[in-house]
């Protein structure tokens, strides 16, 4: 039956209950108790900047918010729900919240930090606004009439409460040789070219890319090349496929196309699939050009067959479509039965052969030839050296003797008329002869003289 005495600190209180009602004391301070009184000490809830609580009232069920800083006490029918974080938004930042009472939306972008009430809730996590250029627009629908809106203008784009964001959509850009088709709302199509002056656009909110899927593979078996830009500069595409010769030889063909699209209006009215439908007419064209020839007149001249199977028909089928081929060359050749192809690689192996050895015989033949055509060029060479020498011998010869001549002309009339002729060609000869004992001096020769040629005779006086 003694009371209690209970003291309280800044942050406490008391939840008391007696018999027909519940309060609390909240401190600092001092409180007395009655017998039979439940007492319950709790802390106050310290509630920070960012901090705020949901707070619950158990007899009417109605929630509030407590938003910091300050320091909560309860009340005796409350109960904290949840503890929260404020939400802080940037200035490029939004958030969109529903109310669940009354099913409103709105946004709340920044710069602020966002309390959420209770009967609110977050419907997406804080998201970026979107950075409105030259390259980038926004396409958003009102939520209100359906109606789909482009924005365009350059900002950081926030949406309201109404808008909803589709797409985010970058300005195309089209190169000189691109091409672009466009599908409106109403089914037609449009063509954009990169030469056209508005080769850079955004796509309309009802409109959209036309989107082609092309055979691709080898065989052309699959349609899984999906295009949106269509590039008009030529281009090469390799096909493989199976015909047989006119002697029963099934062959397997690789080829090249090397083609480009002509008309494009024409093409994309008449197919949807230009490789395929270029490589399927090609290939029937080609297999009843084979199948008239035998293997052998094939194998001679396969390029020209095919050339004229493809090029030189109906090339009507190719026009309709805006399709021209320049060229088109055989890239490969195999038997499909494998007997056949060793026989076939044999014979192609010998030809190689064959051609080796004519290569390697003209080779030599050809060095050959070069080495008599050089001894040739030589010896006419040397012929004409010796025509040179002998010509130059003369003339040597030639003033040789004019010189002699004139000086024997001078001498002997130098020695004067009185003198006859024998006289003085006695005289000429004897200095030879001088010169000659003079020359034949100078050296280490022995000269042997017979009284005939010295003429001596002995006297006595």
């Amino acid at each position: 039956m003694i009371p209690w005495l209970y003291f309280l600190k800044d942050d406490e209180q008391l939840l008391i209950a007696a018999f027909s009602k519940r309060w609390v004391v909240n401190g600092p301070g001092q409180c007395w108790a009655r017998p039979f009184w439940r007492v319950k000490r709790r802390k106050a809830t310290v509630l920070g900047p960012t901090d705020y609580v949901r707070v619950l009232n158990v007899l009417t069920g109605e929630k509030r918010i407590e938003i910091g800083p300050k320091l909560l006490f309860l009340s005796a029918t409350d109960e904290i729900d949840v503890e929260l974080q404020a939400v802080p938004l940037k200035k490029h930042q939004y958030v969109r919240i529903m109310d669940e009472k009354t099913g409103m939306v709105r946004v709340e972008r920044g710069e602020q930090s966002i309390y959420v009430q209770p009967t609110e809730q977050i419907i997406v996590k804080v998201e970026d606004g979107i950075n409105i250029d030259e390259q980038t627009a926004v396409m958003v629908r009102d939520t209100h009439t359906g109606q789909l809106e482009l924005i365009t203008t350059p900002q950081v784009f926030i949406p309201t409460a109404q808008q909803e964001i589709v797409k985010v959509r970058q300005r195309i850009l089209l190169e000189d040789n691109e091409v672009v088709i466009i599908r409106d709302r109403t089914g037609k199509y449009t063509i954009k070219r990169g030469t056209d002056p508005d080769r850079a656009f955004f796509l309309d909110p009802y409109s959209e890319i036309v989107e082609l899927r092309w055979s691709t593979g080898l065989h052309k078996e699959r349609r899984d090349l999906r295009l949106t830009k269509f590039d008009l500069r030529p281009k090469f595409m390799w096909y493989e496929f199976e015909a047989r010769t006119q002697d029963n030889v099934e062959l397997t063909i690789g080829i090249t196309f090397f083609w480009a699209v002509a008309d494009f209006e024409a093409m994309i009215s008449k197919t949807d699939d230009t490789p395929g439908d270029i490589c399927s007419h090609a290939r029937s064209a080609i297999i009843q050009s084979v199948s008239q020839v035998t293997l052998e007149k094939f194998l001679a001249s396969f390029n020209l067959i095919i050339y004229q199977a493809v090029l030189e028909s109906d090339m009507t089928f190719y026009t309709e479509r805006g399709v021209q081929l320049n060229a088109v060359e055989v890239r490969s050749i195999s038997c499909k039965d494998a007997a056949t192809q060793r026989i076939l690689q044999e014979i192609i192996t010998e030809t190689t052969n064959r051609l080796n050895r004519q290569q390697k015989q003209e080779s030599e033949n050809e060095t050959k030839l070069k080495q008599i055509k050089g001894e040739i060029e030589a010896e006419q060479m040397r012929g004409q050296l010796l025509a040179l020498r002998r010509d130059h011998a003369q003339v040597e010869a030639l003033t040789a003797g004019e010189a002699e001549a004139f000086k024997v002309q001078a001498f002997l009339n130098g020695l004067g008329e009185e003198l006859p002729l024998p006289n003085k060609l006695a005289i000429f000869n004897t200095l030879r002869k001088q010169e000659a004992l003079e020359a034949v001096s100078q050296g280490n020769a022995t000269l042997y003289f017979t009284p005939a040629d010295v003429n001596l005779s002995i006297e006595t006086r």
